[in-house]
């Protein structure tokens, strides 16, 4: 279908549109049928090969997913009006192209975006061990960061490999500094509370079920080691932190500070008992 797609500019593409063999897209700028996004996305980046996706646009294609209508640009120069697109008026900084589609800097398109957005898609793009540094090099194309991107990095838990690790962070982030997927000795934690000498991991059943003899191996040394070198370890479901965050942190405090009320067995007021105890409660 792609290739089928034609392109018309001008008087030529006026004419065929008033025939109904041309599809505006904007003023000056008719294609043959009409576009999927991707397809659009590859036809403008072609047309003004100084604009590149930007917003919402740009986190759909830096995220691998499918890009939608309307499409969000960004160009120095101003871009016609139209129904598929909008734009504003910036330099794109970074200016690179993905699969055929221009795209300005991940630090650049969260300008555009609602501050929820903008964290949850920083949070998703930059985790994993290097995310930190990786921002670090992003923001060498900026002077200076706008107080919008500025907000974002400062709520944006950068690092962390899942949901529930974000979660856990931002609970015992009021209390103490909390550092992601650090290294001690030669393995990484998801958690690391330096000060307190704790290190915490975030367990997925899934994960875990499939777990091999090797990982299995690895898991228990890398517990011995921790403790040898005077870290105090802790484990967590993702369960007990989707559903009970408050009893993750109270148990995290209660052993930084050294006191504090033990926590009662999961059979007592875990999401997953929940089935029992109405049984039993009927």
């Amino acid at each position: 279908h792609r290739g089928q797609m034609e392109i018309f500019e001008g008087r030529a593409g006026t004419r065929r549109a008033a025939n109904g063999r041309a599809i505006k897209i904007c003023r000056g700028l008719y294609l043959s049928a009409v576009p999927t996004p991707r397809e659009l996305a590859e036809v403008v980046s072609r047309r003004w090969p100084d604009s590149a996706l930007d917003g919402y646009s740009a986190a759909q294609q830096y995220l691998g997913q499918e890009l939608t209508y309307p499409l969000c640009f960004l160009r120095a120069g101003t871009m016609a009006s139209s129904t598929y697109f909008r734009s504003r008026r910036a330099r794109p900084k970074a200016l690179g192209s993905m699969n055929g589609v221009n795209v300005c800097s991940p630090l650049q398109c969260i300008e555009a975006m609602a501050q929820e957005d903008a964290v949850a898609f920083i949070e998703a793009f930059f985790a994993g061990p290097h995310g930190r540094s990786r921002i670090e090099t992003e923001q060498l194309d900026f002077r200076r960061l706008p107080k919008h991107t500025r907000e974002v990095l400062e709520k944006a838990i950068v690092g962390a490999d899942s949901k529930p690790e974000r979660d856990l962070t931002r609970g015992l982030e009021p209390h103490a500094k909390v550092r992601n997927n650090v290294r001690i000795g030669p393995y990484r934690w998801d958690l690391v509370l330096e000060e307190h000498k704790v290190a915490i991991e975030v367990d997925g059943y899934a994960y875990h079920k499939g777990e091999n003899r090797q990982r299995f191996e690895i898991d228990r040394q890398k517990l011995n080691d921790a403790v040898q070198r005077g870290y105090r370890p802790l484990h967590f479901t993702a369960a007990t932190i989707e559903h009970h965050l408050d009893v993750a942190v109270h148990q995290v405090l209660a052993v930084i500070k050294g006191r504090g009320e033990f926590v009662a067995p999961p059979w007592k007021w875990h999401h997953y008992w929940r089935w029992e105890r109405e049984r039993w409660a009927g």
